[in-house]
């Protein structure tokens, strides 16, 4: 390995295709593993274990941050990843929907772009890298494994449920930013974002809370799509877009 690939890290760059690669594997490689235990009976023992692992691995990731890194300006789970990975294994252990819908809508929305443009300069030579891709990877993981072993299927309500959801998450912590000069938790502070990033397209502080209220509803919109295609393709698959339905 090439000093270049083992220190440091760019976006786009070999290290974050490798990285990304290897995470898409083992989500798939996870996810089989998962189909395959239930098809032997045994697949809410897996689920457990998948449960008990997520919520260790959260827990110290949060106490690294918390005491070792202790940058109160970006080390409180109070990111949507943050809170989405310790939601993921709630969601899977009581199966709520509102809890599997907020999952699979900040996953699949809202997380995937950490992965697709990451701000992280660290490499695998320190800690923070492997946090940041596990933690990442595995808000993705309990989403598919949701979908695909647990069967969630979203509809249109939902879209609006995690709607609702997100606005009053981002009523929580805009106070909490403004309350704190240079924090940017929900990036909805009054900070200059990286310019690596997508919401750096946003118009400028106070109006970026809107554009990314906005830009949130429409990328729910986009991630539910796919599912109205494959109901009309195979609506035995997924189920009827029915009141009912949605609240299952």
């Amino acid at each position: 390995m090439s000093i270049e690939l083992a220190s440091g890290f760019q976006a786009f760059a070999l290290l974050h295709a490798i990285t990304v690669l290897v995470c898409v594997a083992g989500i798939v490689g996870l996810v089989r593993l998962g189909q395959r235990e239930q098809r032997r009976g045994r697949e809410r023992a897996f689920t457990l274990k998948v449960v008990v692992v997520g919520l260790v691995f959260w827990t110290f990731m949060q106490g690294y941050y918390l005491l070792i890194e202790q940058d109160w300006a970006d080390s409180l789970p109070l990111h949507v990843c943050d809170l989405a990975g310790l939601l993921g294994p709630v969601a899977l252990l009581t199966r709520q929907r509102v809890l599997r819908t907020t999952l699979y809508f900040w996953a699949m929305g809202l997380t995937i772009w950490g992965m697709i443009t990451p701000t992280l300069t660290h490499g695998p030579e320190h800690i923070r890298f492997w946090l940041f891709w596990i933690s990442h990877a595995g808000v993705i993981f309990y989403a598919v494994y949701d979908c695909v072993v647990n069967r969630y299927r979203p509809f249109f309500a939902d879209w609006g449920t995690v709607c609702l959801v997100t606005m009053g998450y981002l009523a929580v912590v805009l106070p909490i930013n403004l309350a704190n000069e240079g924090w940017n938790y929900a990036y909805i502070g009054d900070v200059e974002l990286d310019a690596a990033t997508p919401l750096a397209l946003l118009p400028d502080w106070p109006w970026r809370i809107l554009g990314i209220q906005v830009l949130g509803a429409t990328i729910f919109a986009l991630v539910w799509l796919p599912w109205v295609v494959l109901r009309w393709i195979r609506p035995d698959e997924c189920g009827r877009e029915t009141p009912e339905s949605s609240a299952m």
